[in-house]
């Protein structure tokens, strides 16, 4: 029997941060299923699993990346509203009730967060009032189904955060990430879901601490030039070739100033 919702979380080997993860989950209300998945499987993560009797599930499949363990997250639900939970990040207690308020008629939910650098709260990074100029439309009302106003917040850059977001599964059926990308494939998916059925709805409240540190994927994708190498390729394929390379330089200025 399919459930309401639920929260996967797909482990990569072991986070100092996981356990408080999932006590933000244990914590919210209404009360949500909780699976972790992974395929680097550890006796250390399992514990962790044991201990909040949550069932551990195990992706045997040959074909690695994020890609692949985030579509064997959805796959493995079982449920109508699907939020793919980040290892690191910390979940406020009325997140599920605020998404389950608004998500009626909506491919995906999303929310305002926080990003945590070293521990502490980042008010207003450059990075971030960059995003709420993309969200401008949704300050003026929180929900869209248009697919041109869903497309035109995503032109520039992704303006949503994956950690945030949760799915709708009987819109998004048979949706599936992109193996193409391993650091902007949320960009990705967004621009593909923005062509399906269904609202994009923004809650603004800061609801997720999405933390960023030295051994996150968000940090070693910068170092490794990954990241930029294939937010060139996404906005080459909006903007052309000449338009992109302005906004690459524009991107890493941004970042420097951050």
């Amino acid at each position: 029997m399919m459930g309401t919702h639920a929260f996967i979380i797909p482990v990569y080997k072991e986070s100092p941060y996981l356990e408080r993860c999932i006590s933000s989950l244990k914590k919210q209300s209404p009360v949500s299923d909780i699976l972790i998945t992974t395929s680097t499987p550890t006796q250390a993560t399992r514990d962790l699993a044991k201990k909040y009797g949550i069932p551990y599930l195990v992706n045997s499949s040959e074909r690695k990346g994020i890609a692949n363990d985030w579509n064997f997250a959805l796959l493995v639900a079982n449920s109508e509203y699907v939020t793919i939970a980040h290892q690191d990040d910390v979940y406020e207690s009325d997140y599920v009730g605020e998404v389950m308020k608004n998500i009626e008629g909506s491919s995906i939910v999303f929310t305002n967060y926080w990003d945590v650098v070293n521990g502490i709260c980042k008010k207003n990074t450059l990075n971030a009032i960059v995003k709420k100029i993309s969200l401008f439309p949704f300050l003026i009302k929180s929900s869209y189904r248009s697919k041109l106003l869903k497309k035109l917040i995503l032109i520039f850059g992704s303006s949503i955060c994956c950690p945030t977001v949760t799915y709708n599964t009987k819109i998004l059926n048979g949706f599936s990430f992109s193996p193409e990308f391993r650091f902007a494939l949320d960009w990705v998916a967004w621009l593909e879901i923005a062509n399906m059925d269904g609202r994009f709805t923004y809650i603004n409240k800061k609801l997720v601490k999405h933390r960023i540190h030295n051994k996150s994927e968000t940090t070693i994708s910068l170092d490794s030039g990954l990241a930029q190498r294939e937010e060139f390729k996404i906005l080459e394929r909006i903007w052309g070739r000449a338009i992109a390379r302005l906004f690459a330089k524009l991107y890493a200025l941004i970042r420097k100033a951050t």
